[in-house]
């Protein structure tokens, strides 16, 4: 079977998405286009009451949509980041509304674009309204995937069992074309290749050890400064960082994270905004500490960056796909984790123009193209910390030197702060880094003291 896009009033075949968070979303989408029916398959039972739920313990703390990442759900839901903005998400411009200091530098404050700043549940609940309100779409919550179905031979996936969480009820066989595996890091579609006499994908870890704690809070409109958001990136010597955004409704979020387990940030009230206390400063300082909490600080743990190598691998199934975390799931500080969601849909979109015939080798080989410079960048940026386990103390102390001179260019020189704000946002290759301009005015900032590379 070889489906293609199709025409008005035709269609044909049914795809089973396996998860419901962005990536699920995303990929549902895409489907869309090409499947006859779309079943939209989700553990937690989903309430559209904008609450953190079970399957996203990170919903409760700051996210953020940048340029590139909206311009693919906008591509998807014309105008539907217009309409975020309208029901109250936060569009800040970046840089000249968003302080950045990264490795002690406070970025050049140039325009460079729009990011939506909205909370994960108030995102998700309207991305998913969008997706149930497409004609061919079915959704199945309170739904787990047990097993993969295939064909004898095993050379096709041909559905998926489903099951109530608990194992309450008798199991489901769900018939389909095309099974996507959107459940997240866990990578149940990589072991699902193993129990069906395939090879897994090669595992890439980088050990990070991060932990975030964020609390929601209400400050008075001008309060915090004209600022709109406050992001203080960890360095080798204090690898703690803070991240504040206004979000939708006016409501304000501060995440604190740290690498390793000394760094970790409190979850005590007091101690949570003593160790903002030693990151923030001047009206922001002020403003947090007379600001009305709205929630209890949440916590959550992030211990290794991770990629599957499913585009090497020399046999695949047909019928089964993973996407999104299951293949890349970069470290959350670096706040890309939904746009990497979207540009993989956006692949997958691409790969499905040209029908499905061998569907997985190709989505699996542009997702890489779209993965790669973010994932060398991110773990670049983290094995810059001592604190990450792995990297040569030599390399560290270079990496550290070289974003800490980076970093200082970017202070004072536009075209230096357009691409650092393009690298970290996905907006454009981190290529543009290595530009004889920008590389010259690194050198001139490059640390000339022991103690000026550490900061």
């Amino acid at each position: 079977m070889n489906l293609v896009r199709r025409p008005a009033g035709t269609a044909t075949g049914h795809a089973v998405v396996l998860g419901a968070g962005i990536a699920g979303l995303c990929a549902a989408r895409a489907l869309s286009e090409v499947f006859d029916r779309v079943t939209l398959v989700e553990r937690d039972a989903l309430a559209e009451d904008g609450g953190t739920r079970r399957g996203v313990p990170q919903g409760a703390h700051v996210h953020s949509l940048t340029v590139r990442g909206a311009a693919v759900l906008d591509g998807f839901f014309p105008g539907f980041v217009g309409r975020l903005a309208a029901d109250g998400a936060a569009l800040v411009t970046a840089l000249s509304e968003v302080d950045i200091v990264f490795f002690g530098s406070l970025l050049h404050k140039v325009p460079v674009g729009t990011v939506l700043q909205a909370g994960r549940p108030f995102l998700e609940d309207r991305l998913r309204a969008a997706v149930r309100a497409l004609p061919n779409l079915a959704v199945l919550d309170d739904r787990e995937a047990v097993a993969p179905l295939a064909a004898p031979g095993n050379a096709r996936v041909v559905g998926v069992r489903l099951a109530r969480p608990g194992g309450a009820g008798a199991a489901e066989d769900v018939d389909a074309d095309l099974v996507v595996d959107a459940m997240g890091r866990a990578g149940r579609g990589a072991a699902w290749l193993g129990s069906l006499g395939y090879r897994k994908p090669v595992e890439q870890r980088l050990r990070v050890d991060v932990a975030y704690a964020s609390r929601r809070y209400r400050i008075p409109p001008g309060a915090a400064g004209p600022g709109r958001a406050l992001l203080v990136g960890a360095t080798p010597a204090r690898p703690r960082g803070l991240v504040l955004t206004q979000q939708e409704d006016d409501l304000w979020v501060l995440s604190l994270y740290g690498f390793g387990h000394p760094d970790h940030p409190p979850t005590d009230p007091a101690e949570f905004l003593r160790f903002a206390g030693e990151l923030a400063s001047g009206p922001i300082w002020d403003a947090l500490r007379r600001a009305e909490p709205v929630t209890e600080v949440a916590s959550f743990g992030y211990p290794h960056a991770l990629r599957r190598h499913f585009h090497r691998l020399r046999r695949l199934p047909d019928g089964l796909v993973s996407t999104g975390d299951a293949i890349c799931s970069l470290n959350p500080i670096y706040g890309a984790g939904m746009t990497v969601a979207a540009l993989q849909a956006a692949a997958l979109r691409e790969c499905l123009a040209g029908g499905t015939r061998d569907l997985p080798r190709r989505f699996y080989r542009s997702a890489a193209d779209a993965l790669r410079l973010p994932w060398l960048f991110s773990t670049l940026a983290d094995r810059s910390m001592p604190q990450v386990p792995g990297t040569r103390p030599a390399l560290a102390a270079l990496l550290g030197k070289s974003f800490r001179a980076t970093m200082r260019a970017a202070a004072t020189d536009a075209e230096v702060a357009t691409a650092v704000w393009n690298a970290v946002s996905l907006t454009a290759s981190p290529a543009a880094l290595a530009r004889p301009r920008v590389v010259a005015a690194t050198l001139r900032n490059w640390p000339r003291r022991a103690q000026d590379s550490g900061s």
